[in-house]
């Protein structure tokens, strides 16, 4: 008895102490449009709007301030209201959270911007899931529960409902921002990379990782630099200077046979149509003097690019590699800077020599500049080949090179039996790394070659794993080449042929006597030699005797002082620098070689003359042509670049 009198005198008790905690402890308020709608404590106290609002700074607010307590961003001010949603003792949910909303429609038939029927569709189809969106209230036991404003929230967020658009609130917030400087992509662009051009980003309707170009005029990105050389020179005005060309533009019949090196690029890229349009574009841009190019197919020069080139105003020749090969070589210079005095087309196959089976040509040829009203220059020797791929037959490719000098040495020899000096420039595709035993004897002069293992002549390939290798002997090649170690030709008919020895056998010039200088029979003394003291008595030393030897007995020489336009490493990266790139790999193997100043004293006019490079393209590293998705492109479009070198003659 005492017990039940107790409980019903303390259960009042315990009910007032629980509503005054609840005051007491009342949660931070949500403010809709400047008016406190919910103290965060059971169920709302009316029929309330629900939204989620973003007011721009820049944009007028039509509604009152909300509380200054609030923190404000800087792009602008976020208000969150929930509408209220309540279920009441025994009834149905979905007809109660319809009735609400409803009721607030009716009261303004625009909610935070958005049609009252499209919030409506969204509130009856996250009703029947009200179940989820119960929570516990504070009250009595007279009431059941409350919906929880959250769960509201989050039902409506799922379904994409347009009030929690982030799309168009970020689109919104972008619209406020003001950038100092152009967003977006940026190029540097023309002649040495001196302007910069901006391409803004894409504004995609959804959000997205990787932003695009917009569709606008295309950018032309030079990604090579004109690398400038030049000095300062006393006699500038009587210099004559000119730019020459190498450049490998890949045949389409070759590159149908090995579609397995193009496996990177995309087929557009490598239609003929598109390459051809390229490379003519880029022949009009640097328009060299001088244009050598290599695997030029021999219908599409004839049909398509030699009518451009002449009304460029070039004088073009074009050799045909032998055999059933459909493409080849050809040299183009200006008609109006330059005269041809001689040509000569060369075929490295020769019936006679099993060395010499390969179907590899190249072209030698004499111009003379033209300066207007200067004196006579020199004449310039120009010589373009592209030697054998193979990288096991360095033989063959010595041989083939060796036959490039003898010819350029005819050249030579011409001039200065006329009295006159003859500059050489030597371009093509050698297929040889640089600091090669090729690249070697082209710079030095010389290659001691007795014992050297075929496959190391180029560089290309590593095969020292091999037990038993193909070397190389003497004699290098067969004397049915006629063709001497110092690579030139060895009887007076290949010298007369073009002039430069009288026929008659009795009469020598100083040259072919110099020649004599170290060989065995100069080594010998005549038994009837008259005894001279301190001329003929005088006897070579053995060690002396010895260096000839090793020097001149298993060595090959020319006489031309050749020097690279480019080198191996990039002076600004100190990177590898590279001329060709395909799905094997990248290497450098087209060279520009021209002549330089020979040493001899001051007044020896042996010691004079010479080119001087003024500038050249730079090349690109390996990492740098797999950025552009290698090689050919949308910006190259061979697999070989373009070298191209200003040089003077003074």
């Amino acid at each position: 008895m005492i017990a039940t009198v107790m409980f019903y005198a303390l259960l009042p008790l315990s009910r007032l102490i629980g509503r005054l905690s609840e005051l007491w402890h009342k949660a931070p308020s949500v403010y809709v449009n400047g008016k406190e709608v919910w103290d965060g404590g059971g169920a709302l106290p009316g029929p309330q709007q629900m939204g989620l609002q973003w007011h721009s700074t820049g944009s007028p607010n039509t509604g009152p301030d909300p509380d200054p307590t609030e923190t404000e961003s800087p792009q602008g001010t976020l208000e969150i209201g929930c509408m209220e949603a309540s279920v009441s003792d025994g009834g149905d949910e979905e007809e109660n959270l319809s009735a609400r909303l409803e009721e607030t429609h009716d009261r303004d038939p625009v909610v935070n911007g958005f049609p009252k029927a499209e919030l409506q569709g969204h509130a009856q189809a996250h009703a029947s899931s009200g179940s989820q969106c119960l929570a516990a209230g504070a009250g009595d036991e007279d009431h059941k529960a409350d919906v929880a404003p959250g769960a509201v929230c989050a039902a409506l967020v799922q379904t994409g409902c347009p009030v929690f658009d982030l799309a168009a609130l970020l689109a919104d917030s972008e619209r406020v921002q003001t950038a100092v400087e152009p967003v977006g992509w940026h190029f540097p662009t023309g002649l040495g990379l001196a302007q910069m051009s901006y391409c803004p980003y894409v504004q995609f309707p959804d959000l997205s990782y990787y932003p695009a170009l917009q569709d606008q005029d295309s950018i032309e990105v030079m990604w090579r630099v004109w690398e400038d050389l030049s000095e300062t020179h006393a006699d500038a005005a009587a210099a004559f200077d000119f730019s020459i060309m190498s450049y490998n533009i890949l045949a389409p019949d070759l590159l149908e046979g090995n579609p397995d090196l193009y496996t990177h690029c995309p087929e557009d890229v490598l239609l003929w149509d598109v390459r051809l349009q390229a490379i003519l574009t880029e022949l009009q841009i640097w328009q060299p003097d001088i244009l050598c190019l290599q695997e030029v197919q021999e219908d599409h020069f004839l049909e398509q690019m030699y009518p451009v080139l002449t009304d460029m105003g070039y004088t073009c020749i074009y050799k045909r590699r032998t055999g059933n090969k459909t493409d080849g070589c050809a040299v183009c210079y200006s008609s109006e800077r330059f005269t041809q005095l001689s040509v000569n087309l060369l075929e490295f196959r020769r019936p006679d020599c099993e060395l010499l089976d390969r179907d590899n040509v190249g072209i030698v040829l004499l111009l003379q500049p033209m300066a207007g009203q200067m004196e006579a220059l020199r004449p310039i020797c120009v010589a373009n080949t592209h030697l054998l791929f193979n990288p096991r037959r360095g033989d063959v490719k010595l041989a083939q090179l060796a036959i490039v000098f003898a010819e350029i040495d005819i050249m030579v020899q011409k001039c200065r039996s006329e009295g006159r000096r003859c500059e050489v420039i030597l371009c093509g595709d050698f297929n040889s790394l640089p600091s090669s035993p090729l690249w070697t004897f082209i710079t030095t002069g010389q290659l001691y070659y007795h014992g050297l293992p075929t496959w190391m002549v180029s560089g290309q390939t590593d095969l020292s794993y091999k037990v038993h290798h193909t070397r190389l002997f003497a004699p290098l090649w067969p004397s049915s080449l006629d063709i001497s170690d110092r690579c030139q030709y060895r009887s007076e008919p290949q010298a007369a042929a073009s002039g430069i020895f009288p026929v008659d056998n009795r009469q020598y010039s100083h040259d072919v006597m110099l020649q004599l200088r170290y060989c065995p029979a100069a080594c010998v003394r005549p038994a009837d030699l008259e005894l001279i003291p301190g001329v003929t008595d005088k006897t070579p030393d053995p060690e002396d005797m010895d260096m000839f030897s090793r020097r001149f007995g298993h060595t090959l020489h020319h006489t031309l002082s050749l020097t690279s336009a480019y080198s191996e490493i990039r002076p600004d990266t100190q990177s590898a620098a590279v001329t060709t790139l395909n799905s094997d790999g990248a290497a450098m193997v087209d060279y520009i070689f021209y002549s330089t100043r020979r040493s001899g004293s001051a007044g020896d006019q042996e010691g004079a003359g010479g080119l001087q490079m003024l500038g050249r393209l730079s090349l690109l590293s390996e990492a740098d042509l797999w950025s552009l998705r290698g090689l050919p492109n949308e910006t190259f479009p061979s697999d070989h670049l373009s070298l191209l070198v200003k040089l003077q003659l003074t």
